[in-house]
């Protein structure tokens, strides 16, 4: 199937965006990823950059989606994952590859094709390649218990790093119908719960993960921004 019909040019950076990555990042508290439905349903919800006390990110942003429905972007997960060029068709200048390691062909529906796989893909943030693992789970793990899948979806994944194997944020698209298509409300935890595969290295290296220090020298302000830049 040949996809160049498909292959059309960005668009301009919503305003929301380009007024948001000039402005100052807000110290502040917020709500982890384990209570992402709460944040998401129960507050306001708005484009931003946030830092905590413990020197961790949230990375929130919106994006209109016109004549686009929740379904869709369920469809859309299952399908793209196992090649490159359709990974692309997100993202044309930033993306650059995506495989699976396994089949997700013989499940029946959108849903069984992306939740509980690994998602491995390349691609740029800001001027950085990066080779990312993205493991998709069911959202009851960060508290979506009750929704309606005719009006919503909630794509949610942890991030790792393969060039260590530590894992570095963790992912929420929430994705509701409106009367012009669907808005996606995404937001991005970095440096929440550093991990890494070998559970023995975990308990070695956790500890200097979650100092401030090292937060504040691996989430900088630029990777925020350069992350609100790509989101949308």
């Amino acid at each position: 199937m040949s996809l160049a019909n498909y292959k059309i040019p960005m668009g301009e950076l919503p305003q929301s965006i380009r007024e948001s990555i000039k402005n100052d990042i807000k110290n502040c508290e917020f709500l982890g990823f384990k209570d992402a439905a709460h944040l998401h349903q129960k507050e306001p919800f708005s484009v931003g950059i946030y830092r905590n006390q413990n020197k961790e990110m949230l990375v929130t942003c919106i994006t209109e989606m016109p004549e686009v429905t929740p379904r869709m972007i369920d469809w859309w997960f299952g399908w793209h994952l196992n090649e490159s060029e359709r990974y692309q068709l997100w993202h044309p200048k930033a993306h650059i590859s995506a495989s699976l390691k396994e089949d997700n062909s013989h499940f029946e529906t959108d849903k069984e094709k992306y939740l509980n796989m690994d998602s491995y893909v390349s691609e740029y943030i800001g001027n950085e390649l990066n080779d990312l693992c993205i493991s998709f789970v069911e959202p009851k793990q960060f508290g979506f218990s009750d929704l309606n899948d005719e009006k919503e979806t909630a794509i949610c994944a942890h991030v790792r790093d393969m060039s260590n194997n530590i894992s570095v944020a963790s992912i929420t698209h929430l994705v509701s119908r409106n009367a012009e298509g669907s808005r996606m409300q995404s937001s991005f935890w970095l440096g929440m719960n550093p991990t890494h595969t070998n559970s023995i290295l975990t308990s070695l290296i956790k500890p200097l993960l979650e100092s401030r220090l090292a937060k504040n020298i691996l989430i900088t302000d630029d990777l925020a921004r350069n992350l609100l830049i790509h989101c949308p």
